[in-house]
């Protein structure tokens, strides 16, 4: 049968079909008669196109579920298909996060109680020679930064002008999550004003507890607080490669990220 002939015998049908109140012209006049008929085809009507269409996935309801659409409703990688990462316990993980954190280009140190932070963080800005420190309102951050003693100038957060803080050495903020398989922190607007504090000084400080490191984004995500308006997630110093695909760190932001990983004493 010509191109044409069959063309026009397609179009017949589907004109015949809609007047009979069908959605489709038959299997075989597609095909050209030559397909067998499907196995919904035996002889009973077609599906009714609305029984059969689901509306579609929720990706951020899937997220916090800890995996993809059609994944295991399990934060665990394993109960995702075994994709991610495998730990054995909380120290896998956070030997993990270490790793991952270094490979970033990232720097951290692991501190015992309050009083070992705060001789970390004087060591930390002193050897980056930051001066001018501003930090966040977290209770935890504002008493180290107190406790430092001279040598530092500590800007006050509410009182701080656009200009004085791009003129700041040092941002210091607490993270909320680390996550191991990336070497990423997460940082909650509905727990501290931290955000430019994390994207404008030169050098970044954070401090982040140990036992809040969990295995991958979707283990972080479920553990993220409603309330949060905006949600930072910082893997490694700030870095671009714009010009001729060059890796060039510091340009958008921090070019040095220290985190301070804090242990119970």
């Amino acid at each position: 049968m010509r191109t044409d002939d069959a063309r026009r015998k397609i179009l017949r049908a589907i004109r015949e079909n809609l007047a009979r109140g069908e959605s489709s012209p038959p299997a075989d006049l597609l095909s050209g008669g030559s397909s067998p008929p499907g196995p919904l085809s035996g002889g009973s009507s077609p599906p009714d196109p609305l029984s059969v269409v689901s509306s579609p996935p929720d990706p951020l309801s899937a997220m916090r579920r800890g995996g993809t659409t059609g994944e295991s409703r399990s934060p665990s990688p394993e109960g995702r298909g075994g994709q991610g990462v495998r730990t054995q316990g909380s120290q896998g993980v956070r030997t993990l996060f270490t790793e991952q954190l270094a490979a970033v280009g990232a720097q951290c140190t692991v501190v015992c109680g309050e009083a070992e932070a705060g001789r970390a963080l004087a060591r930390t800005l002193a050897g980056v020679h930051a001066r001018r420190v501003v930090g966040s309102d977290a209770p935890l951050v504002q008493r180290l930064l107190h406790a430092l003693g001279d040598g530092f100038v500590l800007e006050p957060l509410d009182r701080l002008s656009r200009d004085e803080l791009f003129a700041c050495d040092a941002g210091v903020t607490t993270a909320q999550w680390g996550i191991a398989e990336t070497g990423t922190l997460v940082l909650e607007s509905a727990r501290e004003k931290s955000r430019l504090l994390s994207l404008v000084p030169p050098t970044h400080v954070v401090l982040l507890s140990a036992g809040c490191i969990c295995e991958s984004l979707g283990d972080a995500l479920a553990r993220v607080s409603v309330a949060s308006h905006a949600i930072t997630l910082i893997t490694g110093p700030s870095r671009t490669s714009d010009i001729e695909l060059t890796p060039v760190v510091g340009v958008h932001g921090p070019q040095t990220l220290h985190v301070l990983l804090l242990e119970e004493a």
